[in-house]
């Protein structure tokens, strides 16, 4: 309605706060500059009894620290990206895990043509057969991390079925 500035919201300081001290003082005693007045004047002399009371003052006052409202804002920035983060790298992974499944149906859509054009080949079916015993065989079978494609050269021999049936 009326164009009135925004109270800002006061927030503590976080850490210690001001160092305190308990000291004595006399209250029927002056400044030191009322007493040097009264005496250069040679003004009344208090003849009560001096009466020591004890107050608390501030000793020293703490140093400038980030206050609980600065200190939970930041922590929100940090939450919010390290959230954004997280939704992103769940993102990629979706995204990888899609083609790998991908990849993974074509290989076996590839195998299932493969298969089925070399059984109509009898002769060839014997001699993979003896390449996958070989290959089982092997030292590059039995050695993790590593994989060959024994039917590559089929992938190109039937590349025309394996189009069809995609």
């Amino acid at each position: 309605m009326f164009d009135q500035p925004k109270v800002a919201i006061e927030s503590h300081p976080a850490g210690p706060g001001p160092v305190f001290e308990r000291v004595q003082f006399n209250i029927f005693g002056r400044s030191p500059l009322v007493t040097h007045y009264l005496d250069t004047r040679n003004l009344g002399k208090d003849t009560l009894a001096p009466k020591l009371v004890s107050r608390t003052q501030v000793e020293k006052v703490g140093a400038q620290q980030p206050t609980y409202r600065q200190i939970i804002s930041q922590a929100k920035k940090v939450f919010n990206n390290l959230e954004k983060q997280h939704k992103r790298s769940l993102q990629l992974s979706d995204q990888e895990g899609r083609k790998i499944t991908k990849r993974y149906q074509e290989e076996i859509l590839e195998l299932s043509v493969i298969q089925r054009e070399l059984l109509k080949r009898k002769n060839e079916v014997r001699v993979l057969s003896e390449k996958l015993i070989d290959y089982q065989n092997s030292d590059l079978y039995n050695q993790p991390g590593t994989y060959t494609n024994i039917f590559e050269p089929y992938v190109h021999l039937f590349k025309d079925q394996i189009a069809k049936e995609k």
